[in-house]
């Protein structure tokens, strides 16, 4: 059992299909990646752990390296993306505007990200003291970004949650039609995550979000 046993959705199954070629955004060691192939997808990985890379490399995997915010990948070339818990560590805007220009019409993303929840949880529960850390300065650092558009220094700085009203606003923008949303457990009536699954749509289709 993990700290975060029950914070999972019980149907926590992404909506990819044989034939579909899948970008796993932080592919790690390409665990994923490998359940994908089972299901009659083809895989491209991504991440910038060159270890891990290098682990998937021997795997016989697809991977590139490269962050999620500049992928070099073509504009409408992805079926689906998968990106668990990668969100938090990135520029979330500019990464939901490289999903949108990746997914071919009708492709589907499945993205996990961090709630306020999360970062409340390590910083009230957790008995490690660079965990509790690390809560505290993903909040400050997430509320300073949002107030002022900057981010703390350095490695401070490196972590942002995630609101579900801030994450709308972004699918919006990029004709990104969310199609499934599965409430998290809460902590102190905060989100610890955010499940959600996104349809690229075109633009003007007559669908609003």
């Amino acid at each position: 059992m993990t700290e975060w046993e029950g914070y999972y959705p019980d149907d926590a199954r992404v909506p990819f299909q044989p034939g579909m070629l899948v970008l796993d955004v932080g592919c790690g060691s390409g665990y994923q990646m490998k359940q994908l192939l089972e299901l009659g997808c083809s895989v491209i990985g991504l991440d910038l752990d060159l270890t891990a890379l290098r682990e998937c490399r021997q795997k016989r995997l697809s991977v590139v390296t490269a962050q999620a915010e500049q992928i070099p990948l073509a504009d409408a070339s992805c079926d689906g993306i998968l990106c668990q818990v990668v969100l938090p560590y990135t520029r979330e805007e500019a990464v939901i505007a490289e999903f949108a220009r990746l997914l071919k019409p009708g492709g589907v993303c499945y993205l996990t990200g961090h709630g306020a929840g999360y970062s409340m949880r390590y910083i009230l529960i957790s008995p490690v003291l660079k965990h509790r850390f690390y809560g505290l300065r993903t909040l400050v650092n997430t509320w300073l970004w949002l107030i002022t558009g900057r981010r703390l220094p350095g490695f401070l700085g490196d972590t942002i949650y995630q609101s579900r009203r801030r994450l709308a606003k972004y699918f919006r923008e990029q004709d990104l039609f969310l199609i499934k949303d599965i409430a998290s457990k809460r902590f102190l009536g905060f989100p610890v995550f955010t499940f959600q699954t996104l349809e690229k749509r075109m633009p003007d289709s007559g669908k609003a979000n």
